[in-house]
């Protein structure tokens, strides 16, 4: 298959290599009449395994010359569907309105891999898993664990929603052009949690107050918000780093500050 010409301003970079291609699919398991929506599918190197194994597809595509290619390549297909759109700004419970929970898969490009999960992770009712290809940085924020340098704000926010797991990284060679980083990918698994949006936002500003300042110990960080004695109520020393707290940890005292309110 001749490659498209890739563009810079959409961050393009097609995946070439076809053991990785494999290695994804399988861990997708695309399976008949199942709904998959795929962010950015590019030169459709995984588009054409989704829709052979009979999953209903629906490919969200923001270049106009690829989307128009697709339409073509897959006209006679009755189980694919495209939308010319950008996946950030587009109404995504509108495009998986009459149908079960989806699985969602995607290359992500770079530039817009962020903000779309923490979109994603608050479309809690559409998905019940999603797997992506994330810069390699990317990949260990998300999957970070307490006491590790990529543990932060992010870590935390998104493991309360998904069960976050880092599978296997992806040289840099297997991509046209050949992107400046690695990247990895991961697995997203919807848990099940009703929490109130409000609590949500208490617990993310404590989250955020503690990062924010994360050389100083977590009493200095929330001087503001905790007492050193409600630090340790809360289980938590007050000596301790931001990055050596748990999501536990933060939760109790998201628990504490919102029953205050």
């Amino acid at each position: 298959m001749n490659l498209p010409r890739a563009r810079k301003r959409f961050g393009q970079n097609f995946l070439t290599d076809e053991y990785v291609i494999d290695k994804i699919i399988s861990l997708i398991r695309p399976q008949p009449e199942e709904h998959i929506l795929e962010v950015g599918p590019g030169a459709r190197a995984l588009t054409d395994h989704l829709v052979d194994a009979g999953s209903r597809v629906t490919a969200v595509e923001i270049d106009r010359n690829l989307y128009a290619q697709m339409k073509n390549h897959y006209r006679e297909a009755d189980n694919f569907l495209a939308s010319n759109e950008d996946i950030l700004n587009c109404d995504i419970e509108k495009l998986t309105i009459n149908s079960t929970e989806w699985k969602i898969v995607g290359n992500l490009p770079y530039n817009i891999a962020t903000p779309l999960i923490i979109k994603l992770l608050n479309y809690r009712g559409i998905w019940s898993e999603m797997i992506f290809m994330l810069q390699k940085e990317v990949a260990e924020r998300f999957t970070a664990i307490c006491g590790t340098k990529p543990y932060g704000r992010l870590s935390i926010m998104a493991q309360r929603k998904a069960q976050i797991e880092y599978h296997f990284q992806v040289d840099k060679n297997s991509f046209e052009p050949i992107p400046k980083v690695q990247s990895a990918v991961v697995r997203f698994i919807k848990k099940e949690h009703d929490v109130s949006p409000d609590f949500e936002k208490c617990l993310e500003d404590i989250v955020r107050t503690a990062f924010n300042t994360r050389r100083k110990t977590i009493a200095n960080s929330l001087c503001k918000i905790f007492t050193a004695d409600a630090l340790r109520e809360a289980g938590i020393d007050p000596k301790d780093r931001a990055e050596n707290i748990s999501i536990s940890s933060y939760e109790a005292l998201a628990k504490r500050k919102f029953h205050s309110l």
